[in-house]
């Protein structure tokens, strides 16, 4: 296909007569890619449209316009996933005196499993049975608190099983940290690929890590679970790599969603795996009140990867992408506070990522800049828009270091304070954002129109918010509030931002707000419900 091919995309719910614009696709590029990708990407398009409700129809109409070509349409059709219902009757009881796993192993399709409430001390426990599209197998606890399984190594396997709901119950660990992630709650066997399969209204407590999967998954829903990890915020586990494996949630695979969670004391609060093409895998509306590396670990992510709407305290990095092979990966509207080793780590050879709306308020860290993103490989094919980045520490605020930036969008986003702002290697160094921008050399648009990083950009100042959001000293001082980052009238990133297609929605005033609270949009559920 030509360079310089484009395909825009439309949507609207079956039975209604408005189209709604949805993100532009993306080309991906497999030559500006890391080559050691499980599945190679191709040259293509791919995206994703986000904010439909599940169980719902919705018609989809894609554009292709190519140089020199008349241009294309194709409408097609296609209805949403529903959520599981309640379960049904009750056909099998267990209590804590039973033998658990012999109850396990004869459940049948169709079967609903309710455990009595008590404390049920496991070894080695593993689900091997799956029901079917019709007729799932149901295992849940007759009260969530009251139901414990316990375990000091691995709760529960799921083996080979596909269609299985769990719920309702508590899965118990160790309770002790010892560095080696020996205590789980849920694990998938990555000897199988498990498919439909449930994880929903948990608590996950005192483990090292809380749901994993090593290999290939489909179809996998996490939602409305209570996640509790053995690390704490101190400079012993944050400055070490002790918290490095200790996984919250890691769902690599096609086609899962994880949302509607809670966790606290993790490592990588979420995450895919390296060897397994993970595709069309999405983390929304979670909340993480703090974990000791990562947010979200992208790495190894390949195409259609959604990480959007999440509530962050209290974590090492936002992103990490070491590397993403092709995208594109969609992180976006995230509130994330207080993170000590900067908000992004682009550490690899990585194209095809788009970072929008995001807010980040943070202290003193490891990094002495409000963003450093050292050389480490070519980013192309990115961008980076409407984000406010707030640094009250006392080093310099921007630096990117690495080759390429270029195809990319880097506008509308703002700053505090106004600081140096570097592109070593594409550019040059200056003292300000607005020198900057006068100054760095043209590059080429991804998506919008501007050829000139940085700009739409404003200064802002250290606390723009309705609520005010107060730090630490430095990055130590734990931050156990959950403060909506609302601009207040009058500061420069309110109305500053660029429309973006799927993300800034129904935004009031002349332009969007800069930021993750957009006013016009109604602020997210973040996490679990108990």
């Amino acid at each position: 296909m030509a360079a310089g091919s484009r395909v825009t995309l439309r949507y609207r719910r079956t039975g209604t007569s408005t189209w709604r614009d949805a993100h532009p696709l993306l080309r991906i590029h497999p030559e500006w890619a890391e080559p050691s990708a499980p599945v190679t990407p191709v040259d293509s398009f791919a995206g994703s449209v986000f904010d439909l409700s599940p169980a719902s129809g919705y018609e989809l109409e894609l554009t292709l316009t190519e140089p020199g070509r008349a241009t294309q349409s194709l409408t097609t059709s296609f209805t949403t996933r529903a959520l599981p219902g309640a379960a049904p009757a009750v056909t099998v009881r267990a209590a804590p005196s039973d033998n658990l796993q012999a109850k396990l192993s004869a459940l049948l399709p169709g079967d609903v499993l309710e455990l009595d409430d008590g404390t049920y001390n496991v070894s080695g426990l593993s689900l091997a049975r799956s029901g079917t599209a019709a007729r799932p197998i149901y295992i849940r606890g007759r009260s969530r608190t009251g139901v414990v399984l316990r375990n000091s190594a691995r709760v529960l396997q799921v083996a080979d099983a596909s269609h299985v709901v769990i719920e309702n119950l508590t899965l118990e660990g160790s309770g002790v940290d010892t560095g080696n992630a020996t205590s789980m709650g849920l694990s998938f066997w990555s000897g199988a690929v498990q498919e439909n399969v449930v994880v929903r209204d948990l608590d996950i407590r005192a483990v090292d890590m809380g749901v994993i999967a090593a290999g290939d998954t489909r179809s996998l829903l996490v939602y409305n679970c209570a996640l509790r990890g053995n690390n704490t915020w101190t400079a012993t586990n944050l400055h070490s790599n002790l918290t490095w494996d200790d996984d919250g949630i890691r769902l690599p695979g096609q086609g899962n969603a994880v949302f509607e969670n809670t966790l606290h004391g993790f490592g990588d609060a979420m995450a895919v795996v390296d060897g397994v093409q993970s595709t069309g895998v999405y983390f929304y509306r979670n909340r993480v009140t703090m974990t000791g590396d990562d947010a979200f670990e992208a790495d190894y992510g390949t195409r259609n990867i959604g990480f959007y709407d999440n509530y962050i305290t209290n974590s090492a990095t936002f992103l990490s992408l070491d590397p993403l092979w092709g995208g594109p990966l969609y992180c976006f509207r995230n509130v994330v506070i207080n993170t000590f080793r900067g908000p992004f780590k682009f550490n690899n050879v990585n194209t095809g990522f788009l970072v929008y709306n995001n807010t980040i308020v943070r202290t003193e860290g490891r990094t002495g800049y409000g963003w450093v993103q050292n050389d480490n490989g070519a980013l192309r094919g990115w961008s980076y828009r409407n984000n406010l980045l707030i640094y009250r520490g006392n080093g310099g605020l921007l630096a990117v270091s690495c080759d390429g930036n270029d195809p990319i969008d880097f506008t509308n986003n703002a700053w505090f304070p106004a600081g140096s702002a570097s592109w070593l290697n594409t550019g040059g160094s200056f003292g300000t954002i607005a020198q900057a921008r006068a100054g760095l050399p043209a590059t080429t648009p991804l998506f919008g129109s501007s050829t000139a990083r940085h700009e739409g950009d404003v200064v802002t100042v250290s606390d723009p918010f309705v609520s005010a959001i107060t730090l630490g000293p430095d990055h130590l001082t734990e931050i156990v509030t959950s403060t909506l980052p609302t601009l207040r009238s009058g500061v420069s990133p309110k109305n500053a931002g660029t429309p973006i297609a799927n993300v800034t929605d129904g935004y009031s005033g002349s332009a969007p707000d800069i930021g993750a609270m957009i006013e016009g949009r109604t602020a997210p559920r973040y996490g679990a419900l108990r």
